[in-house]
C-alpha cells in the first residue's frame, strides 16, 4: 500500500489512514467494512479506533441500509476542514513540480 502525500506529511496512524481514505472519498459513505478493507486494517482495530472519530465528529454517521450504518467525513469539522486544505496544497505543489520539470524532445 502506497502512501499518499498527506500521511507522508502527518503521519501513518491507524486513525490518520481512516481520515485519508475519508478525504479521499469525500461526498461518499461507507460501511465499516469497507474502511478496514480500504485503509489496510482489521475490523477489530476499526472497532477500537472509529468511537473516537466519532465522538470528536470527525465521521458521521449518514444513513442506514437495512441494518447496516454508512459513514462519511464530516466536512463541517475544522480538523476535518484543515486536513482537506493541507492536501489541496500538496496536490497543488506536486502538480506544479510536475509542470517545472524540463519536456525532453524525442
Amino acid at each position: 500500500m502506497e502512501k499518499s502525500m498527506l500521511l507522508e506529511v502527518i503521519g501513518d496512524t491507524i486513525e490518520n489512514r481512516i481520515i485519508d481514505f475519508m478525504i479521499e472519498g469525500a461526498g461518499i459513505d461507507y460501511t465499516k467494512k469497507d474502511i478496514a478493507d480500504n485503509c489496510g486494517i482489521s475490523r477489530p482495530t476499526l472497532y477500537k479506533i472509529f468511537p473516537g472519530l466519532i465522538k470528536n465528529n470527525i465521521i458521521k454517521p449518514t444513513r442506514k441500509i437495512g441494518r447496516v450504518q454508512l459513514y462519511s467525513l464530516n466536512t463541517e469539522n475544522e480538523r476535518a476542514k484543515s486536513l482537506i486544505k493541507l492536501e489541496e496544497i500538496l496536490l497543488k505543489g506536486s502538480f506544479e513540480e510536475v509542470e517545472l520539470r524540463p519536456k525532453i524532445k524525442i
